[in-house]
């Protein structure tokens, strides 16, 4: 049964791969194949394989797009709000389920029943003033039904290698296009309250709670830990949390649930074996597997179905009904039995890394506990179970997460038990508390406030500690399998001989085979970061970065989003050089990201006393050095005679296969002086064009000196703009080098090497999947 399981996940993962859904009526011969898997002994595992995965391509959603001539347009429509306002910065953000576009019912049956996930900005008069959603008026509340005029563009993110795949996150949301709620004709609520009850119920949990405790520290971990909204947990919070490894709980998953499920099976067994006619009428065991289920039920309710609350759900559910049924199974095969319900109800769940993690640490438990549990010695036992938990989940999470908090093991012996033991019932009391009494809500929310003010103390202790968080680069598969191997090995019983050896079948994960450009030759990669720029070269032992790109939202910008991801990705540790090409927000917002992430030596812009970066120095005509055989030389600006764009740092990489020319945003003056300073010597088979394809860009006689065989824009999608323009394109086009956006790529990574050929690799063909828009 175990392996007939295994081989139906494998058949899921299967179609996961793909870049296309396959044609859906192939799910028509799932019966055959059930029936085969049934009665054929000999076929059961293929059978079991491809039942998976046509079960997830029957239950795969479409990939609803959202049509072309609706991209751009300002639509009236009508709708639900579905999920809690989340408020960042200047915008709040939602889904709306639609109901109909206003006036139009050609457009309403394009759009109706599909979900919106829209943002509605600050335009600096009072649309959408800090009251929206407040904790004094959240006047956004779940279930109403309101008209808006909205812009959409189709699901789109950036694709960078290691950095997140925002339309995956969007499809499996049930997302079809994102936008933004125009100001004019102003919104209007047409009806209160009439859909998604239990998340206009969360809502207003959440929102008693902020009026409980206004502007304590501590309200939105409480309101996590509740309800599942985390979006009151502060940035610095979650840096925190990511440090020390206790991240995960912030997310309602299965620490929680199992806490709920445990204390609510120890209170209600401990109540009705006290009462003898009780149990003669049901066995305290059954009542308590009962009342467990209905607790871990309600509270997976309350927390919004979130998907690691759901798996755990099903888990806990697995292991009460085999006790209600008086069926006791060996814990593996509930585990086993809980992963089929989860594939079934879920069959999407497994391209998440929280799927590994949570199914990953009950095995380990499993494995660890079984036949191995002294009760005579808990508290050794369970700081052994922890150094277990930890050392099994270090391969799976340097797969999905490439990096490992070490302060982990301690950090959680110490937070799970605090947690689960006192912040996190006393949470839940306050939800319940907020119906009955509000002076009973605020002394609990006090309360609870306290204990976890204690908590973060020793969070923020262990957060001082140096070397607190591993980095890797992406292993290979191979590396994960030799890892889980050397893992099982470490952590078998005592009798077994030769555990050692499971260490070396954890080195190569560890340290992964990296592939390095070689001596003479480089890689170039024009990262995918929207309306701006950021570059990497790569040499043999060093690292350039060149412009860090624009901010991405209220505590989001591209060095964190793209770039660091990106480098930690190729294996780099640090930067060599940072050149910031001049002072304008879309080539430098990601510098200090970049430099909390990763180590800069030294960093160059074109004007350094407009440029707020410490230690900066300028970047000036004639500065050359060679790296690894790769000769970088900058070639503007001199020391006076320019500002501005024109002033921008203008470098060119040049191997023994091939050269780049990186220009920044120097406009016609620039490109003039450079043509007839260098000549021929400005010669680049790859030109990144100057400021995005900008009108009167580039000049004939600046592209002629170049004479690329490549010219790459990063315009952003979709460009408000219009970059790049219809007449600069043309003037490209006449150079006859190929023309490549990387809004529209994705990353696009040159490997100029002898022998290789001159042929980019574009990161959204590449890597592929059917969730992908077109």
């Amino acid at each position: 049964m175990r392996l007939s399981i295994i081989a139906f996940l494998i058949g899921i993962l299967l179609l996961a791969a793909l870049p296309e859904l396959p044609d859906r009526r192939w799910a028509l011969a799932l019966p055959g194949v059930a029936l085969i898997a049934w009665r054929i002994r000999e076929s059961r595992l293929p059978a079991w394989s491809a039942a998976g995965f046509l079960w997830a391509l029957l239950l795969a959603p479409s990939v609803a797009v959202l049509p072309p001539e609706l991209e751009g347009m300002e639509l009236p429509v009508e709708g639900w709000i579905a999920t809690i306002p989340d408020r960042a910065g200047r915008s709040i953000r939602f889904v709306l389920a639609v109901a109909a576009v206003v006036g139009d019912e050609q457009r309403s049956t394009l759009l109706a029943g599909h979900r919106l996930r829209l943002s509605w900005w600050d335009d600096g008069e009072g649309e959408t003033s800090v009251e929206v959603n407040s904790a004094a008026n959240p006047i956004l509340r779940v279930g109403d039904r309101w008209q808006f005029t909205v812009r959409l563009k189709k699901p789109w993110g950036l694709r960078n290698p290691g950095g997140f795949d925002y339309e995956r996150w969007l499809y499996a949301q049930g997302i079809i296009a994102t936008g933004s709620i125009r100001s004019h004709p102003p919104p209007r609520r047409l009806a209160e309250a009439e859909r998604y009850p239990m998340n206009r119920y969360r809502q207003w949990i959440a929102h008693r709670f902020r009026q409980a405790l206004p502007g304590n520290p501590y309200i939105g971990i409480l309101t996590a830990l509740a309800v599942g909204e985390r979006s009151d947990i502060g940035s610095w919070q979650w840096e925190t949390f990511r440090r020390t490894g206790t991240s995960h709980l912030m997310a309602i998953s299965g620490t929680h649930v199992g806490l709920i499920a445990s204390l609510t099976f120890a209170l209600i067994w401990s109540l009705w074996s006290r009462i003898p006619a009780w149990t003669l009428y049901w066995p305290a065991t059954r009542a308590a597997a009962l009342g467990a289920l209905i607790g871990a039920g309600g509270y997976t309710l309350l927390s919004g179905l979130a998907v690691p609350a759901q798996r755990s759900f099903f888990m806990a559910a697995v292991a009460m009904l085999a006790l209600i049924a008086l069926r006791p199974a060996a814990p593996g095969r509930i585990l086993a039995l809980a992963l089929l319900v989860v594939l079934i109800v879920d069959p999407g769940a497994p391209t998440g890394g929280g799927f590994w993690l949570s199914f990953g640490a009950v095995a380990i438990i499993l494995y660890s506990v079984s036949g191995r549990w002294h009760e005579h010695h808990p508290f050794s036992q369970t700081v052994r179970l922890q150094l277990h938990i930890t050392l099994g989940l270090l391969p799976p999470t340097l797969f999905f997460f490439q990096q490992f908090p070490l302060i982990s093991p301690v950090a959680n012996l110490i937070a799970i038990p605090w947690v689960g033991l006192t912040v996190l019932p006393l949470s839940l009391l306050a939800a319940l508390l907020t119906p009955v009494s509000a002076t009973l809500q605020a002394l609990t929310l006090d309360l609870a406030a306290m204990t976890m003010e204690g908590l973060w103390q020793i969070l923020c202790g262990l957060d001082q500690w140096p070397g607190l968080v591993l980095h890797r680069p992406t292993p290979p598969v191979w590396t994960l399998a030799l890892a889980l191997t050397g893992v099982a090995w470490l952590l078998a019983p005592r009798g077994l001989p030769g555990r050692w050896l499971g260490i070396p079948l954890c080195l190569p994960l560890l340290w992964p085979p990296m592939p390095a450009p070689v001596t003479g030759g480089f890689w170039f990669t024009l990262l995918d970061v929207g309306e701006g720029l950021s570059a990497v070269v790569r040499t043999r032992n060093h690292v350039l970065v060149y412009d860090t790109g624009r901010r991405l939202g209220f505590t989001l910008d591209a060095g964190r989003a793209a770039l660091a991801p990106f480098l930690r990705w190729q294996g780099a540790e640090r930067v060599d050089l940072l050149i910031v090409s001049h002072a304008d927000s879309q080539h430098m917002s990601g510098v200090r990201s970049l430099r909390e992430l990763l180590p800069v030596a030294r960093i160059l812009t074109s004007a350094p006393e407009q440029t707020p970066i410490d230690g900066a120095e300028a970047c000036r005509t004639g500065q050359a050095w060679e790296w690894d055989a790769v000769r970088f030389q900058m070639l503007h600006p001199p020391p006076n005679g320019f500002a501005d764009d024109n002033a921008s740092c203008v470098l060119k990489v040049e191997g023994i296969a091939g050269r780049v020319l990186l220009p920044g945003d120097i406009e016609t003056r620039a490109e003039v002086a450079l043509a007839k300073s260098y000549g021929s010597r400005l010669a680049a088979e790859v030109l990144v064009a100057p400021h995005q394809g900008r009108r009167n860009l580039s000049t004939p006689a600046f592209l002629e000196a170049v004479h690329p065989r490549y010219i790459l824009f990063a315009t952003g999608y979709p460009n408000r703009y219009g970059y790049p323009r219809a007449e600069t394109v043309a003037r490209y086009q006449t150079t006859g080098a190929t023309l490549l956006d990387s809004s529209y790529e994705g990353a696009l990574t040159f490997r100029l090497e002898p022998g290789q050929p001159l042929v980019p690799e574009h990161e959204r063909s590449r890597n592929r999947h059917y969730w992908d828009a077109p």
